[in-house]
């Protein structure tokens, strides 16, 4: 995180000083370019932690940290400039800060939430859905560039305002949401959005309106808060560390917005004809929705069906926590400890069933830590499944 934060803080300082330096300001201004990369290293720890919450919690702070950013953005707008080039320089310094606070609370505390960890490990990163995610990522990011494409001015106010509700909304749902709620209905929708959208852009005028600036500014926002829904979801669900299924997952939406991108401008360049567009568009979503994001993937990622082991098996929990204890040497009440951590019980739950403080508990689960070399419950959890 320090890293990252240094080297995107050194690249928005390289972009802001280029302009003034004249016809020698073009290689610091593409240095600084190259240097916003490390944004995406911020982002993917931020899902990193995203991960050892619940799915109500996670989704709350996902479209709640989306609602802020349009808002932060609204405000820059009207703000002057030096505020503006301060605040870029400040923002990421910031985010590093509140990182490191959460990481020492979980290390400190490690208490579960409300929602209980996202536990369950399936036994490999789930492919065909971060793949699926991508590519409908792609042809709403594809769409969007084409209605953009309709006009000199496109109306990004609006498109903003349109993500602020949608962004709010989500946020205001995910706070009434059961503990256990089934996310597999919401990714049935992303299909129809994807169709509306493109039907919006090329079905009706030739130049941008705004129902369809709306239907895409609705469409990108739902999609993209979703997409960090299941990509926390699975990264808490695989075998491999919840840090590498994320940036896999963000990696691939990468790689898919830039082959649409590359996409467009070959259309661009050879003139193809835009009902072919809309043709193509569709019937990828529909592939993509029949073979990668069907409804049969998304459940088995969603309600864990795909689970290595029986939660409320004592016995065979008993067993994992054995074979790695044999390893890292725990102690009898350090295995007592660990069966119910692997159980998915909270802290108080095993204070009062060991009949031992919540002090003595975080003492035995650092120690527990330490021995296992691992620094939060979720990784903690995550080494016990590899033993299940």
């Amino acid at each position: 995180m320090v890293a990252s934060t240094a080297i995107l803080c050194l690249g928005v300082g390289l972009f802001l000083l280029a302009p003034l330096l004249g016809a020698q300001a073009f290689p610091l201004s593409i240095a600084g370019r190259v240097m916003f990369a490390s944004a995406a290293c911020i982002a993917v720890l931020w899902g990193e932690q995203l991960c050892s919450v619940g799915i109500r919690a996670s989704l709350l702070v996902i479209a709640g940290s989306y609602a802020l950013s349009y808002i932060g953005t609204l405000i820059f707008v009207a703000t002057p400039p030096f505020v503006v080039e301060a605040a870029q320089l400040l923002l990421p310094a910031l985010s590093a800060g509140v990182w490191f606070a959460v990481v020492k609370r979980a290390g400190a505390c490690d208490e579960s939430t409300a929602d209980g960890p996202l536990r369950g490990r399936s036994r490999t990163v789930p492919y065909r859905v971060f793949l699926g995610v991508g590519i409908f990522g792609a042809a709403l990011l594809l769409t969007n560039g084409l209605s953009e494409g309709k006009t000199g001015a496109p109306d990004e106010f609006l498109t903003l305002y349109v993500g602020l509700a949608v962004s709010l909304c989500i946020a205001g749902i995910a706070a009434f949401l059961p503990r256990n709620v089934d996310l597999t209905f919401v990714f049935r929708l992303m299909l129809p959005i994807i169709v509306i959208c493109t039907f919006l852009v090329f079905a009706i005028e030739a130049d941008q309106q705004p129902y369809e600036v709306v239907a895409i500014g609705f469409g990108w926002t739902f999609f993209i808060i979703f997409a960090w829904e299941i990509w926390c979801i699975a990264a808490a669900k695989t075998t491999v560390p919840p840090l590498a299924a994320f940036s896999l997952g963000s990696a691939i939406l990468s790689l898919c917005t830039l082959a649409a991108e590359g996409l467009r401008a070959l259309a661009a360049l050879f003139s193809v004809d835009s009902l072919f567009i809309i043709a193509s568009i569709c019937i990828v979503s529909i592939l993509t929705s029949l073979f990668l994001l069907n409804e049969q993937k998304v459940r088995e990622v969603v309600q864990d069906q795909r689970t290595l082991l029986d939660r409320a098996d004592e016995s065979a929990c008993r067993l994992c926590v054995e074979r790695m204890a044999a390893e890292i040497k725990l102690t009898e009440r350090e295995k007592e400890i660990a069966i119910r951590v692997l159980q998915g019980k909270d802290n108080a739950a095993i204070s009062q069933e060991l009949f031992i403080s919540k002090a003595t508990l975080y003492t035995h689960l650092r120690n527990m830590y330490k021995k296992a070399g691992v620094h939060s419950r979720q990784e903690f959890s995550n080494l016990m499944n590899r033993y299940c």
